[in-house]
């Protein structure tokens, strides 16, 4: 009887211990997949926070790019509109000193100015 008692109390005690592990594991499982789901969300913000930081200086950097060329569009416009017939050649121009130095100056100050706002607007992200 005594035997019998044991061996009651013991597959009643493995019982026990099998569905207190089956609880454990089944935590377990639960916890993973919050974990999973919690890096896939992060992963998901992680990917669009990329694009967008991608897209924008690709925004920015085409903004530079007209920026520049508006500026170079001025500068051959302005000595085209400088230029100075050739006495006694018809159809040939010239282009005084004055006029393209005047042209430089103010192509670099605009490729500057263009260039200082890509170089604000990349660093304060917007």
């Amino acid at each position: 009887m005594l035997k019998k008692a044991i061996a009651i109390f013991m597959i009643v005690f493995a019982a026990g211990a099998w569905g207190y592990l089956d609880y454990l594991n089944k935590q377990e499982q639960l916890a993973a997949e919050q974990s999973r789901k919690d890096i896939e969300a992060m992963r998901a913000k992680a990917k669009a926070r990329a694009e967008a930081i991608a897209k924008f200086q690709s925004e920015i950097t085409a903004q530079l790019d007209t920026c520049k060329l508006a500026a170079e569009t001025a500068k051959a416009d302005f000595i085209i509109a400088k230029q100075v017939p050739v006495k006694r050649k018809p159809g040939e121009f010239t282009i005084p000193v004055e006029v393209e130095a005047e042209a430089t100056t103010t192509f670099e100050a605009a490729n500057a100015a263009c260039q200082s706002t890509y170089d604000t607007r990349l660093a304060n992200g917007s």
